[in-house]
């Protein structure tokens, strides 16, 4: 996940180290001059050509895609309203079967490692809170990494809500081990913006979005679309950036994962901002609902 990580990319036992200096001296900010330009013209515009012009919804002719032998997956994240609590703790466990669940792993540099016991099902959908629960750490957090394999290109889509908490990251991304990672992801410190981001080794594109909404109060959806030629993140099902200047390995011969997480920044920067459990008795948590696939 995206604009904090470390160079050592490697997602040994289930996590992954991060460095929000990653390639930059200790005292830059390597978002500072990183905001979005306008969006790609539409299909039939010369791309060099209407720039100040609105983007709207993609569309899937544009331009021709690579067929996908993925079969489209969905999963709610939501547990059945039920008063009973053998019915709620049956359903909790057969989603969090779905998945990978790391257990008191984290990178050095992050305030908090993630906590199996941070991740709970709902009807309202998987919430990760962050809290004290770690024994090497001062915060916990957590992380779903879906058990979905054989990832390649398609729409990525999942809905969520963040915080207005500075420090706190709530994310949702695609990513093989060392090789490549594709980001979105909110930052409490600025809660109208999100970040995207692709990472190819130890290389990091991280740019700055203007939502035009404050993702810490109600749900909204983030896309990742991944094509061969191109990588597209839509929020609500308007396009917000396109790129195809950053490489990105080959899903054929590639394992990718598709995960989602909750974790607390460590450094004082313009990114995130440095994390303080607050004291007002707000609570920190990420949710998420409605995580899918669609070729």
């Amino acid at each position: 996940m995206g604009n904090k990580h470390s160079n050592n990319r490697h997602h040994n036992n289930d996590h992954k180290d991060f460095n929000p200096q990653s390639n930059q001296s200790e005292n830059l900010d390597p978002f500072a001059q990183q905001q979005a330009p306008p969006p790609p013209p539409q299909q039939g515009q010369n791309r060099n050509q209407g720039q100040g012009q609105q983007q709207t919804a993609f569309t899937n002719n544009y331009p021709p895609q690579p067929t996908s032998n993925r079969a489209p997956f969905f999963e709610s994240l939501t547990t059945p309203p039920a008063s009973d609590p053998n019915a709620i703790s049956s359903a909790s466990a057969a989603l969090a079967a779905k998945f990978i669940i790391p257990h008191e792993k984290g990178p050095d540099r992050w305030s908090s490692n993630y906590i199996r016991d941070s991740v709970v099902f709902t009807p309202e959908g998987a919430q990760i809170s962050i809290g004290t629960l770690s024994s090497v750490k001062p915060f916990s957090g957590g992380e779903l990494i879906s058990r979905e394999t054989g990832l390649g290109y398609g729409i990525y889509s999942c809905d969520m809500i963040s915080t207005n908490i500075k420090g706190h990251v709530t994310a949702f991304f695609l990513i093989a081990n060392g090789i490549n990672e594709i980001d979105i992801e909110l930052t409490g410190r600025v809660s109208t913006v999100c970040w995207v981001n692709v990472w190819k080794g130890k290389e990091q594109h991280p740019v700055k979005i203007d939502l035009g909404f404050d993702a810490a109060q109600d749900w909204h959806n983030y896309a990742i679309e991944w094509r061969r030629d191109y990588i597209a993140w839509h929020v609500d099902g308007r396009k917000v950036y396109e790129r195809s200047d950053v490489e990105v390995a080959d899903p054929a011969t590639t394992e990718f994962k598709l995960a989602m997480n909750s974790w607390t920044h460590n450094n004082e920067d313009q990114w995130a901002g440095k994390f303080e459990m607050p004291t007002d008795g707000r609570k920190v948590v990420s949710c998420f609902r409605n995580m899918s696939y669609t070729p």
